[in-house]
């Protein structure tokens, strides 16, 4: 009798979804259509901590997707594995006058893994929901149930997760019947017309009718202004391993006594080995550097992601056998090898990406999504290594993990540190260039550029690219430069002083245009790396540069003989909080022929600026864009 009731209220609950709820499009309030693709209409996350060895969450989605660019917001997907089991799956679609036009049932979710090219082993599979819409707008209704026997991890709530998508409706509850003790942490909820109740047991949140972000060129990361509730238990389980936590001292501690620790063992024979390779070595640096080559030489990337070996490296005798292993495999081997030899280091969970991700150093959790090497320094910055490189220099990070938090851990417990930033003065390309002019405006030149900081490890890869790619990469970033052919080039990897130097000779037609018996001369050979940005009154978000960058250029234009200069442009100079443009011009004369020698210095600084400054800013970048264009004119003496 009890299972027939139930399958009533299932059924009388689906049908009351289609009939109670109005998902025609001219439903949706105009407010949460503006700046939208799609429009979440409703958002209900239902989190049950049943134990500490299970957790199930129930979800219900309901989108609006307005036109082809709202398709990524359905989200209609569940990854699961091993540990993870989905118990409901479905969707159903309907047209923009809300009216039921297709049902998918469990069997019709496509499935695949997730193993990709550098997996080795991965349990991790994706159950989603495969839909070519006939018409826009359309409406996806997405129903999940997923249980899990880990508790590391607990579903946060982001009720406004992306650009370009509003909500109408969203909830988030937790509830937790074995009382484990919760941690959470709420971010960005200020400004909301919000209903909540929390406990030290149970969330319940609800919020309605969030309109979407326009994204602003500039703004800070969506994360630091994004709306959410972080949740952690006190009493956790990762795939069977128990732990408890309340801050990043235990936590890293627990990290440390069941993921690292017994790891780290390797055979007197390599140790020996390893002792031999650096037995010459005068310096810990030095050491520590013949160790990390000696890694990059013997290993290769392979992910393996199976079980707790998605948290819990590989032996470091398994990968000093099979030489290969992922990011925490490498990085543990490494630290054993450094320890076998008396070198301290530590194993460093970081936020890896182009955009600078902290390990939120005031919420203690599982977080970050790769693994570097740490090896402390008394005197001097720490040395950082990216283990998973078999290119990268010595201490070298570039823009993949540089200048955020990472959490260290050690034996004695967690650290947050900070890892290192580069300046405006090391992001340098230092440029050269000799220009040779014919009468008729055609050029041949000679160029060297040499590049560091983060814009070595931006172009250092291109010595290995072949032939083609490398004749792309130059004609797509000189287009501005007419007919450009290539003659030779030549690079050069300096990776002890992370320098990276191309030399090339190329030519080209009409870099000066005629006008009767003048040439009128761009003095703008290679155009500077500056900011393009359109016209925005109604800016809400501060602008934010993450990384500064300065260029260096030096242009000698040889004049052709018979030519004479009849007018050279002023000379520039702009500073301010944004950073400086320097433009020199004068005409000189060296080896019998006139030469138009130009130098630009150009900065821009690392920061953080009010909404209100983003019209300054666009304007300094304008004024250096028209700088940069400046002509000489020269004309003929006959």
């Amino acid at each position: 009798m009890r299972k027939l009731f139930c399958l009533l209220l299932v059924l009388a609950s689906s049908s009351l979804l289609g009939q109670e709820s109005d998902y025609s499009v001219s439903a949706i309030p105009a407010s949460l259509k503006k700046n939208a693709n799609a429009v979440v209409r409703k958002q209900s996350i239902e989190v049950d901590v049943e134990s500490v060895n299970k957790q199930v969450m129930r979800l219900t989605r309901v989108v609006t997707v307005l036109n082809d660019y709202g398709d990524r917001y359905v989200r209609a997907y569940e990854f699961y594995d091993d540990e993870t089991k989905i118990k409901h799956q479905r969707a159903y679609i309907y047209d923009k006058s809300g009216e039921e036009i297709e049902k998918i049932k469990e069997k019709d979710f496509r499935d695949r893994s997730m193993v990709s090219d550098n997996n080795l082993y991965d349990d991790s599979r994706l159950s989603y929901l495969e839909y070519t819409p006939r018409e826009y707008p359309y409406t996806v209704v997405y129903e999940s149930e997923v249980e899990s026997g880990s508790t590391a991890f607990l579903r946060s709530w982001r009720p406004l997760p992306s650009y370009y998508l509003s909500v109408e409706q969203s909830s988030y509850k937790l509830r937790n019947p074995s009382h484990i003790p919760i941690r959470f942490q709420e971010l960005n909820l200020d400004s909301l017309d919000l209903k909540k109740a929390t406990s030290q047991f149970e969330l319940d949140y609800a919020v309605n009718n969030l309109p979407a972000y326009k994204y602003e060129p500039l703004s800070p990361d969506l994360e630091d202004f994004m709306p959410q509730v972080r949740v952690a238990l006190k009493n956790f389980s990762l795939v069977g391993v128990e732990g408890r936590a309340d801050n990043w001292k235990d936590f890293g501690k627990w990290q440390y006594e069941n993921l690292l620790k017994g790891t780290d063992e390797l055979s007197s024979g390599t140790v020996e080995k390893i002792s031999n390779l650096i037995a010459s070595a005068e310096t810990e640096r030095e050491k520590a550097r013949l160790i990390y080559e000696y890694v990059q030489e013997k290993t290769r990337y392979i992910s393996v992601q199976l079980g707790i070996g998605g948290w819990k490296p590989m032996k470091a005798s398994d990968v000093d056998r099979l030489g290969y292993g992922d990011c925490k495999a490498l990085t543990n081997y490494t630290r054993a090898l450094l320890d076998s030899q008396g070198i301290a280091s530590n194993y460093a969970v970081v936020f890896a990406g182009d955009e600078i991700t902290d390990i939120d150093g005031d919420f203690a959790s599982m977080q970050g999504n790769h693994v570097i090497l740490n090896v402390p320094q008394e005197e001097g910055d720490d040395i950082w290594l990216e283990c998973t490189s078999q290119t990268h220099p010595f201490d070298y990070l570039g823009d993949f993990t540089d200048n955020r938090n990472v959490l260290l851990v050690k034996p004695e417990g967690g650290e947050i540190v900070k890892t290192r930033k580069y300046s405006a003065s090391d992001n340098n390309r230092d440029i050269n260039c000799l220009v040779k002019l014919d009468k008729d405006g055609n050029y041949s030149a000679e160029i060297v550029r040499s590049s560091t900081g983060v814009e070595y490890g931006n172009i250092y890869p291109l010595k290995d690219q072949s032939e083609d790619d490398i004749e792309n990469f130059y004609l797509e970033g000189w287009g501005h430069l007419h007919s450009l052919e290539i003659e030779t080039k030549d690079f050069h990897n300096d990776r002890k002083n992370q320098v990276f130097t191309e030399k090339l000779k190329v030519n080209g037609k009409k870099l000066a245009t005629p006008a009767g018996n003048r040439l009128l001369l761009s003095l703008n050979f290679l155009l500077p790396d500056i900011y393009r940005l359109q016209r925005d009154e109604d800016r809400n978000k501060p602008v934010e540069i993450l990384r500064g960058e300065s260029q260096k250029e030096h242009f000698k234009y040889v004049l052709p003989a018979g030519f004479k200069v009849e007018a050279l442009p002023e000379n520039i100079d702009l500073e301010n909080e944004f950073g400086k443009f320097r433009f020199q011009c004068e005409l000189k004369e060296e080896e019998g022929a006139k030469v138009i020698d130009v130098k630009r210095n150009y900065v821009i600084n690392e920061g953080k600026w009010p909404a209100a400054s983003f019209s300054e800013f666009r304007n300094f970048m304008n004024k250096i864009n028209i700088s940069c264009n400046q002509k000489a004119v020269i004309v003929t003496t006959n």
